[in-house]
């Protein structure tokens, strides 16, 4: 199903209910699956625990050049005007990283808002949303909230995304296929060629949109990014975000690159109302070359010691392309969640149906240190 202009933007607001004042995007969408899920988190997040590794954070924060960047926003007389000529900067940075033109770039408060109105868009096509279970909802939940039908997919053997079976599943009904590669609980990347041969055929059937929240952390970055089909391929849109690796969770920044036509509807949403300290931020982080592989480098250290305990306890696992590992505890989700709480350690809620699993974030040397003892003493 190509792209197309569903509502106005009138209609749109009314539709979604964007017209009620002090509503956002994340409280509208939530249904009581989604609600619970957010809930969690929330409570993990404010549980007192040495070492909180639920939410998959970069806890090595920012870019040095980043933070000095924001200091710097704040207190030499910018904070007091709009940052427009600096948001214009960071679109061009980005859209020149991406190769592409800075038309073709949408930001938003984080990747979630452009997950969620883009969800909302095709959501309100009444169509069917294509994804893999269990999975991230975010897109998928604001899709069912205006109207459109999820369609699940379970994982393969590996706890990857079943692309043929995915690919098997579209019809006229299709409105859009979602994929997060790498996967989010599992850890695992798809194979990169197949990927892209999966998004060059089903493009051309409905839109794609491929989440790469969690690539930069990934083996071969450059040859798993699918970033470069967007100017060839008019039904896709690749998603990426500051929250992770770049260590800028706490100021919500993502952006989407997809072909300039759906880039200027998205826009007309009001998506992208970022800060000028956030904005400051962004600028630097791309501009300091040798942050990201410094930092995945770190990253993927500390995940070797995880998996070297899991291989030393019998646990079986995920192939991990991520900064989080998925793992087979063989107990109760809700006794392992409490036995680590107990040791003072935060792992994330469940994920249905894989009720014997758990998803752990890479945290600090010593958060680290922390829950691998904790690990011994619960599934010892």
């Amino acid at each position: 199903m190509p792209v197309t202009n569903p509502l106005s933007r009138r209609q749109w607001l009314i539709s979604s209910g964007a017209a009620l004042a002090g509503l956002t995007l994340s409280s509208r969408f939530l249904n009581d699956e989604m609600r619970a899920q957010v809930s969690a988190e929330r409570l993990a997040a404010a549980t007192p625990a040495k070492a909180r590794l639920s939410l998959n954070e970069n806890p090595f924060g920012p870019s040095p050049a980043a933070l000095e960047a924001m200091l710097h926003n704040l207190t030499s007389g910018k904070a007091p005007r709009y940052p427009f000529g600096e948001l214009n900067e960071l679109i061009g940075l980005i859209a020149k990283k991406e190769g592409v033109a800075p038309e073709q770039i949408v930001l938003g408060v984080g990747s979630g808002e452009i997950l969620e109105t883009v969800g909302m868009f095709f959501g309100l096509l009444k169509g069917e949303v294509i994804h893999a279970s269990p999975g991230y909802v975010q897109l998928v939940r604001a899709a069912e909230t205006a109207g459109g039908k999820a369609v699940p997919v379970p994982l393969n053997a590996k706890l990857e995304s079943d692309l043929d079976a995915m690919a098997a599943k579209v019809t006229a009904q299709t409105s859009v296929v979602y994929i997060a590669n790498p996967h989010n609980p599992t850890s695992t990347a798809v194979d990169s060629a197949a990927l892209k041969e999966f998004v060059k055929s089903v493009s051309q059937k409905t839109f794609v949109f491929v989440d790469e929240a969690y690539l930069d952390v990934a083996d071969d970055y450059a040859g798993r990014t699918v970033v470069g089909l967007v100017n060839e391929h008019r039904n896709l849109m690749v998603a990426r975000t500051f929250s992770k690796v770049y260590g800028l969770a706490g100021l919500r920044i993502g952006y989407g690159v997809t072909n300039a036509k759906f880039a200027a509807e998205l826009r007309n949403y009001g998506l992208g109302t970022l800060t000028g300290p956030g904005i400051a931020g962004a600028v630097a982080s791309l501009r300091d070359a040798g942050y990201v592989a410094a930092t995945r480098a770190k990253i993927v250290a500390e995940r070797a010691k995880l998996l070297a305990l899991l291989d030393q306890l019998g646990k079986r696992y995920a192939v991990s392309q991520t900064n989080f590992v998925f793992f087979q505890t063989g107990r109760p989700h809700k006794e392992v969640y409490a036995g680590m709480l107990a040791e003072s350690v935060v792992i994330a809620r469940p994920f249905p149906p894989m009720l014997d699993w758990a998803r752990i974030s890479i945290g600090l040397p010593e958060e680290n240190e922390l829950a691998r003892a904790a690990l011994r003493k619960v599934l010892g």
